[in-house]
């Protein structure tokens, strides 16, 4: 039981460790990504609408 429990705690120092070299972002960087994030995914989204449009239209006049 002792080894399985040095491993555990090995482990969480570890893990504690390596969190502590994260570079985390500050508050007007999250938002500035956010506001790519949205707009990349709703541009995507209306590309993605447009094709379907279109295959769909075309798929029915051959249909």
């Amino acid at each position: 039981m002792s080894k399985y429990l040095d491993k555990v705690t090995g482990y969480y120092r570890d893990v504690v460790n390596e969190m502590r070299k994260v570079s985390w972002p500050g508050r007007e960087e999250i938002k500035d990504l956010t506001v790519v994030v949205l707009t990349v995914s709703g541009i995507l989204a209306l590309f993605t609408f447009v094709v379907d449009w279109a295959i769909s239209g075309f798929i029915s006049q051959l249909l």
